[in-house]
């Protein structure tokens, strides 16, 4: 597979920091992802949803791809984040813990809900995070839900967490399986697949390990939380392999 090494990385930052979104928009063209989610604070998430909506006007005409991570379906903030951010026209949608293809549904209807009330000329495409064992059991399902999931990521600590919960033995050993089998559907129906954070950003050398395991996995890119492990992704995702 050859993949512009632009498509490859996909940099979060937090979207109640507006220097923070400057800041990433200095970087050469790439996927930023402003995410209101887990990397906003709960007091936070209404000014975030209006820092984010500014900054998709400003960068309307950027080079960048702009991707927004809205709150789960599963959570208050959801319809407010697609009401006030779809009509700014962001390049795709990421969509955390998706568990159903009733979940992926629901955000379809609101979404063109919102496209009819506004007249837009749009039609977004998603980012479906798997990040809990529920939607591993029902990845075939969720893939069916919708014809616009332009790739699936993985949320490798909620899945960790949610291992833990359900008292799993080795919540490890559940998260490596969970990734290869995302990794191996994916790559079985030609759609992109984005791994988890590594957040310990400092350790490159074991980040670089990780990449490697997950690219034999199936994945086809990543995303990150820090400058330095650009290079990384670019170098390791961007070799094809078969």
């Amino acid at each position: 597979m050859s993949v512009a090494a632009e498509s490859l990385v996909y940099f979060y930052v937090p979207g109640y920091k507006p220097n923070y979104i400057e800041y990433a928009m200095t970087f050469y063209p790439m996927n930023i992802i402003l995410c209101l989610e887990d990397g906003t604070p709960e007091e936070k998430k209404l000014e975030a949803r209006y820092v984010v909506k500014n900054a998709l006007q400003e960068f309307s005409d950027s080079e960048h791809t702009l991707i927004v991570r809205v709150n789960s379906v599963h959570t208050s903030h959801w319809e407010q984040d697609l009401e006030e951010l779809v009509p700014e026209r962001p390049a795709r949608i990421r969509l955390p813990m998706v568990r159903t293809a009733e979940d992926l549904r629901q955000v379809e209807r609101k979404v063109q809900d919102v496209i009819h009330q506004r007249s837009l000329n749009y039609s977004p495409s998603y980012e479906v995070m798997i990040e809990c064992c529920e939607a591993i059991a029902n990845l075939g399902e969720i893939h069916q839900a919708s014809r616009n999931i332009y790739a699936f990521t993985f949320g490798g600590t909620d899945y960790f967490n949610d291992c833990v919960a359900k008292g799993l033995r080795d919540p490890a050993l559940e998260v490596r399986k969970a990734k290869q089998r995302l990794g191996e559907y994916c790559r079985s129906v030609g759609l992109q697949c984005f791994d988890t954070t590594y957040m310990a950003y400092r350790d490159l050398e074991g980040f670089r390990e990780d990449c490697l395991l997950s690219r034999e996995y199936g994945f086809t890119g990543r995303s990150v939380i820090h400058p330095d492990q650009v290079a990384v992704v670019q170098d390791i995702y961007g070799i094809s392999i078969a």
